[in-house]
């Protein structure tokens, strides 16, 4: 059908360049075996402890790190040559998977080495992801794709959510640690040698990086940014529960090939969320519904997500984790192509640490731990059920302030 056929031609509009392609040919791989990583190191961490609190606490040795570093490194990307930097802290991510991988072979896998690499790696991605955001508007030759790259970005990332946890759960199940961790190596080194051959636009000489200071300013000076940028924060802060999934899935009596599937059912929604955000990045009467679409999903996730808490049911679980996890996709991604396209390229790297530490991870990295130490003191359907309500009244609060303006 043509009307199919136009819907994923304009989602991909960014991909006519070059760049681009290899961009996304290399990052597609890469996180594929980057997801499976982080899944096969929860379950089996989960599996040597039975804590959800261990669970939260390997997200916050990796979250705290790339929050702290991610200020040098969004200061950095805006003074050097982001490709130099993307091609340094991917080589050191390959080193990393390395090391899983040689702990798996020789039987030496632990909860502190865990933490350890966990907390390097951390350190690695700040500089990596400020550089490669702030890279991705010279893969495009026409800046008024550049929302579209970003939304693009954000779709290639849902979709290796979709696909890497569930292979990860796979090889768990089938084969074992030791082959998934191997893949994941092998996918650092193709993600180098592709990326090596890309060919960003040139600078201005003349442009100035921007401090983080004004960054700052900038995204939290206007009413109408700061809103989302809470209503992100806030979201994000009760809405863990792809790392939790372990426990969501041992309290419905389920085991790997449970997880996988719960998983899989939030990432289809994801990515459908973020294939339709690609696609209407490019429409400008689009901004003004986008703004409001966010509070909307806001609330389709406090509602799913709650019902999610309070059943114990697998087929009635997997059914919810659908718009759960398309809720939660379209509140990131919008945010993020909504934002990013009103950025000067030259504080990009500073917005981006702005974006992500007080936003995002940020809010991972605080709600995490503390959400897996509610769960352990209360219950995990108590917490989960509590996180949704006050989801619903972030939504909600965000729904009126737009309608006031």
């Amino acid at each position: 059908m043509p009307s199919i056929t136009g819907f994923f031609k304009q989602a991909a509009v960014s991909l006519q360049y070059r760049n681009m392609r290899l961009y996304c040919s290399a990052v597609l791989i890469s996180l594929i075996g980057s997801m499976m990583q982080e899944s096969m190191i929860a379950w089996l961490a989960y599996q040597i402890t039975g804590s959800t609190a261990v669970l939260g606490k390997i997200m916050s040795f990796f979250m705290l790190p790339m929050i702290a570093a991610s200020i040098p490194g969004g200061w950095l990307s805006d003074r050097l040559e982001r490709k130099k930097i993307v091609l340094a802290t991917q080589f050191i991510a390959l080193l990393i998977a390395s090391a899983y991988l040689f702990m798996a072979a020789s039987g030496t896998f632990s909860v502190p080495a865990v933490y350890a690499l966990s907390a390097l790696l951390g350190v690695t991605v700040a500089f990596e992801m400020s550089a490669r955001m702030a890279m991705l508007p010279q893969l495009v030759d026409n800046p008024a794709h550049i929302g579209n790259a970003f939304a693009l970005d954000s779709l290639i990332f849902y979709f290796c959510r979709l696909l890497g946890p569930a292979l990860g759960a796979l090889f768990l199940a089938l084969s074992g640690p030791v082959g998934g961790f191997a893949a994941n190596a092998c996918s650092y080194a193709f993600e180098l040698f592709v990326l090596y051959k890309l060919v960003p636009a040139s600078m201005p000489r003349t442009a100035k990086g921007a401090s983080l200071q004004e960054a700052f300013c900038f995204a939290y000076g206007d009413r109408r940014r700061r809103r989302v940028l809470l209503f992100l924060a806030l979201t994000t802060f009760f809405g863990v529960y792809i790392q939790l999934m372990p426990a969501f899935t041992a309290m419905r009596q389920g085991g790997a090939f449970a997880n996988a599937f719960l998983i899989l059912a939030s990432e289809i929604g994801a990515v459908l969320a973020a294939l339709f955000v690609a696609n209407k990045t490019g429409d400008a009467t689009f901004v003004k519904l986008l703004r409001k679409s966010l509070g909307w999903a806001g609330v389709l996730f406090s509602v799913c997500f709650f019902a999610f808490a309070i059943t114990t049911n697998i087929w009635l679980s997997l059914l919810l984790m659908l718009p759960t996890g398309f809720a939660m996709s379209l509140i990131f991604a919008g945010s993020q192509a909504l934002l990013q396209s009103e950025v000067e390229d030259r504080m990009r790297g500073a917005f981006t640490a702005v974006f992500y530490n007080f936003s995002y991870f940020g809010m991972l990295a605080l709600g995490g731990p503390l959400l897996g130490y509610l769960a352990d003191y209360a219950g995990l359907a108590v917490m989960a059920a509590l996180s949704g309500v006050v989801s619903l009244l972030v939504s909600i609060a965000y729904l009126a302030g737009e309608s006031l303006d």
